[in-house]
């Protein structure tokens, strides 16, 4: 996990970086789309599991069932929070603890 100052940093490269090479910000964006998309075919093969593992399974069919439509919630929510930019505070502080 980078701290603020560094994200800002890194930021601002990876900004240059497409900036000076389109070929980089193609690809990048073509590997993001292709992670996106495998995601989404994941998500709907363990939604399409799960009522066949509660039919056949018995109890662990219905644990299994649980894990698989929660594991697909999970990387749809994931696909979905990879389109928004991150919100990163401009003030370079970090967070303290409070007594």
């Amino acid at each position: 996990m980078l701290e603020p100052r560094e994200k800002q940093e890194f930021d601002g490269m990876v900004a240059r970086l497409r900036d000076t090479d389109p070929g980089f910000a193609r690809r990048v964006d073509r590997l993001r789309l292709r992670q996106r998309r495998r995601w989404l075919i994941t998500a709907i093969l363990l939604w399409t599991i799960a009522p066949i593992c509660m039919i056949y399974g018995g109890w662990t069919g219905a644990l299994e069932a649980v894990l698989a439509l929660g594991y697909g919630a999970w990387l749809m929510h994931k696909r979905n929070r990879a389109d928004q930019p991150s919100s990163s505070s401009s003030t370079g502080r970090r967070p303290t603890a409070e007594a």
